[in-house]
């Protein structure tokens, strides 16, 4: 084998069959080797010749041929012959390629290669220089995402242009299927990120009767992607919109986004459970959603900003009638504008809240001032200091149709409140952790909406300790694969956390608006995390428990295999009943495996305090081999004095019945009253380079008439918009 340096030491002679170039200026030298079975160099026009299984290094790429010609003027390298390229992770074969080993430039003729996800051919390429943002050229293209030699589907391209991580820009495509030529496009732009480009859901639902959303999204610039929707609802008619994303915020799906759609809807007093509803909705119905964050000017570490959230609806229902999915976790939306300022110790904000559509409900503020201090240290003194201070102007405006039956707005008032609260965090003994805390606050109420009722004020005072320490022992020898076990260590915190709180209370002089929400949960007893400021009330508490987790070792780093907090409430003074305990808690989590996880939430009574409820939240998912996976949760709540009973099972699976085949259910059953609320089934079939699913959903509303819905999606493997098993939500239709 014969071998050709290029290296950036001038020399001049060649021995042996290879070759070193000393002409050629320094700064234009890189490290290439040819290697091949016979070669030659000519002094005088500096080109080297190769032939016979020739290799050619440089850098990252590789080039195979059977004959080859570097050029060292140009720096090009000229190779013929069952050429194979191979650069990063890119593959090129080709009968001839050009390829400049200053730029990285590089042409071809009869090629075959693969830049994931795209599998072509092609007459020739031009490759831009490594500096340049160009695309790649390919003429005379066929091209698929379909690894095999007979794709089941082919694009064929006059002119083909690869802009890598971006999209692919076709001129003269068709597509066949099989040998078959079905669609012709003359010019066609297929993004490669997942949110771009045209996606079409068909699919049929006792509200919308047959449906097909259509939607197409493209960027704005390099920060702003824009999504169009164009949907038709036999039931319904034509509806769409467009809605506007800023990358920028892509992580926080909080923030960010326009939303504005508008529908025309033909049955506008259908429910979307079908049945009739006795309102009078208009058929001009629309949303209009606004979250967004806007960082002031010089605010570049972004510590100043304000937020909008808005949200302007046709009526009551809207959400309900086109976006079921975003009616189930906010049938009421919000509305408000908050500026923010960040500080090291805390923030400073100013809110306004507004009842921008008068058919809901609003608590408002117009404006609130609030400046929060997080736990922050004195100086060197040990103590730590939070608190916070407010003054809003709040409100209470009720929905219209509720002053249309006579009832009346609730007091508005302007309220002053401040607390304050100092900590001294210590350890005795090495061992027992001790963090006493004592704070103060003040409120003050005055400007209220009805007469009679007059200025007045509250204080409030609140002392505590929280207690803890830790026990720990270490098995090493400890060791089972089935259950994910590499060495155990066992952790157990008992802790104790006291709360005494002395307040006046404003029971029976107004209507509190910032007020105490029951729940099944014990309240926060740490009086700055309690934020119903307008229902403080006299406590003694004490939260005891003990928390127990298990670690274990795993690819090189320390694993949480099993956690368990026992814990429940003493109460020396309760704020809500006459008891002396509360339920027993108990929290698991166990993640042995990522094949088998459970979960556990559960509170019984012990001592029988007259609030005698007890739940129960439990939560399995495994999968006992590689063809089937299932998930089932339970959901019981008894004798509960404010929440309705219930027992609720749950059940999910996913079946791989072969290679090409998978099927998947979801199931939800209420046995309190023997109602099947939700049943989802779905078959999916591979097709190679595309995924098919087709799936059923009915709902059980309990009103008398069921929720049914289908679905039919066809998914590309190299551009996914849903993964297996698949939540079918057609427009947002499918379970939570």
């Amino acid at each position: 084998m014969a071998s050709v340096a290029l290296q950036t030491l001038p020399l001049a002679n060649a021995q042996d069959g290879g070759f070193n170039f000393g002409n050629r200026p320094a700064e234009e030298t890189t490290d290439l080797e040819i290697q091949s079975d016979a070669s030659s160099f000519d002094q005088n026009l500096g080109i080297a010749k190769a032939a016979g299984n020739v290799v050619v290094t440089y850098e990252d790429v590789t080039i195979y041929a059977d004959e080859v010609e570097y050029h060292r003027d140009s720096g090009k390298v000229f190779a013929r012959g069952n050429v194979r390229v191979y650069r990063g992770g890119e593959v090129v074969d080709a009968e001839e390629v050009i390829y400049t080993v200053p730029t990285g430039e590089m042409t071809t003729s009869q090629l075959k290669s693969s830049f994931e996800p795209l599998f072509y051919s092609a007459g020739s390429i031009e490759r831009p220089e490594e500096a340049s943002d160009g695309p790649i050229i390919l003429k005379d293209t066929s091209f698929t995402t379909h690894d095999s030699a007979n794709p089941n589907y082919r694009f064929k391209v006059n002119k083909l242009e690869v802009y890598p991580d971006d999209r692919i820009v076709m001129h003269g495509a068709r597509l066949f299927i099989g040998d078959t030529p079905t669609l012709y496009f003359p010019y066609y732009v297929q993004p490669m990120n997942a949110d771009l480009g045209y996606y079409f859901t068909p699919g049929w639902n006792s509200a919308w009767g047959g449906f097909l959303l259509n939607q197409y999204g493209f960027m704005i610039g390099d920060r702003v992607l824009a999504t169009t929707h164009l949907d038709v609802r036999s039931e319904r008619g034509l509806a769409g919109g467009i809605e506007f994303e800023d990358r920028k915020f892509k992580d926080n799906d909080q923030i960010g986004t326009l939303n504005l759609y508008y529908a025309d809807d033909a049955n506008p007093q259908r429910r979307f459970n079908g049945q009739a509803r006795t309102n009078n909705i208009k058929s001009k119905r629309y949303r209009l959603n606004l979250q967004h964050r806007v960082y002031f000017p010089g605010s570049e570490d972004e510590t100043f900003y304000i937020d909008f959230d808005l949200h302007r609806l046709s009526d009551a229902f809207v959400l309900e009638d086109f976006f079921p999915a975003d009616y189930r976790i906010d049938p009421k939306p919000d509305n408000l504008i908050n500026i923010t300022k960040l500080f090291d110790q805390g923030e400073i904000s100013l809110l306004g809240r507004f009842q921008v559509n008068d058919f809901f409900q609003t608590d408002t503020r117009t404006p609130e001032l609030s400046v929060d201090f997080i736990r922050t240290p004195i100086g060197d003194t040990g103590f730590f200091y939070n608190g916070m201070t407010s003054y809003g102007v709040i409100d209470e405006d009720l929905a219209d149709v509720d002053i249309a039956a006579g009832m009346v707005d609730p007091s508005g008032y302007n309220r002053f409140h401040t607390y304050h609260e100092f900590l001294f965090p210590t350890q005795l003994g090495g061992v027992l952790n001790v963090v006493p805390r004592v704070g103060g606050g003040y409120r003050h109420y005055s400007d209220f909406d009805l007469p009679g009722i007059d200025t007045f004020e509250s204080t409030t005072f609140h002392a505590g300790v929280d207690l803890s320490f830790k026990m720990s022992k270490k098995s090493p020898h400890v060791y089972n694969k089935a259950l994910g076990l590499d060495g155990l260590m066992h952790v157990v915190r008992p802790y104790m956390n006291y709360s005494f709180v002395s307040t006046d209370e404003i029971n029976g002089r107004f209507t509190p608006i910032d007020r105490f929400t029951r729940t099944t949960r014990l309240r926060p007893i740490d009086l700055p995390l309690f934020t119903s400021i307008d229902d403080f009330r006299d406590w003694q508490i004490i939260r005891t428990g003990i928390s127990q987790k298990w670690f274990t070792r795993r690819d090189g780093a320390t694993y949480e295999w099993l956690s368990l907090n026992n814990y429940m409430d003493i109460y020396l003074d309760d704020p809500e009943f006459n008891r002396d305990t509360s339920n027993f808690f108990t929290e698991l989590e166990w993640n042995p495996v990522p094949w088998l996880t459970a979960s556990t939430t559960a509170q019984v009574p012990l001592f029988g305090d007259g609030i005698d409820f007890s739940e129960i939240d439990s939560n399995l998912t495994f999968m006992p081999n590689d063809r089937f996976r299932f998930g089932v949760g339970h959901y019981h709540l008894n004798n509960h004095p404010f929440f309705l009973d219930a027992d609720l099972y749950t059940l999910s699976t996913y079946t791989r019945l072969s290679d090409d085949w998978g099927l998947g259910t979801n199931h939800r059953f209420e046995s309190d009253d023997g109602t099947l609320e939700f049943q989802q089934y779905t078959i999916h079939r591979d097709m190679a380079s595309w995924t098919a699913s087709l799936g059923a959903i009915v709902r059980d509303n309990r009103d008398g008439q069921n929720e049914v819905g289908f679905l039919l999606s066809l998914t590309l493997k190299a551009f996914p918009r849903l993964s297996l098993p698949v939540d079918f939500q057609p427009g947002n239709l499918g379970a939570e």
